[in-house]
């Protein structure tokens, strides 16, 4: 077992979904090595049967299957229940556009595959601590309303007359951004910079296509959120 394992660490349970078992096994082998509880599951949809709210972060590999790790993504993002819980998505990316897409479906963070171990880890521990950080500010309440939309930035949530709005991270810092910032624009690098931690790997089509879902998600205020040419995006009253 390795050393300088913290409590808060030991707690931490993570899934694995990856159709390739020598790989689940060896990544199971260095992360309960470094102090975390680890389950694997090969399949997709019998992981959604699962109680994935107890897990702390979930990993999953693309899956060349009829349900891939880009569907089980959009699946777990668009759940009440499930949606706050981090994912990396781990794979050989075929072409920019895979790296895209799952950023797309939501997750938060991405890392190609063949990769050492060792990066996975720093990866893990670094999406773990920003869910942390983000925890830790629950206790205060900072709300960016319009109307009956509400952003409450400490809980990290959204409501719609009076309703939950299921957002993904990357959607819930843009709107929260927009509220903010009532009435300005801003390009989409700048946007990617609020929303994506490394925006460097992050597509205009990328930024173009979460906003567009967002605006679905907060209707009828979807059509608040408008593209000036020359100017970027912005929230107008």
């Amino acid at each position: 077992m390795a050393l300088g394992i913290d409590n808060s660490q030991r707690q931490h349970r993570l899934l694995i979904v990856d159709a390739q078992h020598m790989i689940c096994e060896l990544l199971q082998y260095k992360l309960e090595d470094e102090g975390f509880h680890v389950d694997v599951l090969h399949d997709g949809r019998k992981a959604l049967e699962c109680e994935i709210s107890d897990y702390s972060l979930v990993l999953v590999d693309l899956m060349d299957t009829d349900f891939s790790g880009i569907a089980f993504t959009e699946a777990l993002k668009r759940s009440p229940d499930t949606y706050q819980i981090p994912v990396i998505i781990m794979s050989s990316p075929r072409s920019e556009d895979d790296v895209v897409d799952a950023l797309d479906a939501g997750a938060d963070d991405f890392i190609a595959k063949p990769f050492s171990t060792r990066e996975l880890i720093a990866r893990v521990r670094s999406v773990l601590r920003r869910r942390s950080m983000m925890a830790g500010r629950r206790r205060m309440s900072n709300i960016v309303q319009y109307a009956d939309l509400a952003v409450d930035i400490g809980q990290g949530t959204v409501t719609l007359a009076g309703q939950a709005v299921s957002l993904s991270r990357t959607e819930f810092l843009i709107l929260a951004m927009f509220l903010r910032h009532r009435g300005q624009f801003f390009d989409r690098a700048e946007i990617q910079h609020e929303a994506w931690e490394d925006e460097g790997n992050v597509s205009d089509r990328a930024v173009d296509t979460n906003i567009s879902r967002l605006r679905k998600k907060i209707a009828p205020y979807g059509r608040n959120i408008v593209n000036r040419h020359g100017y970027g995006y912005g929230f107008v009253e």
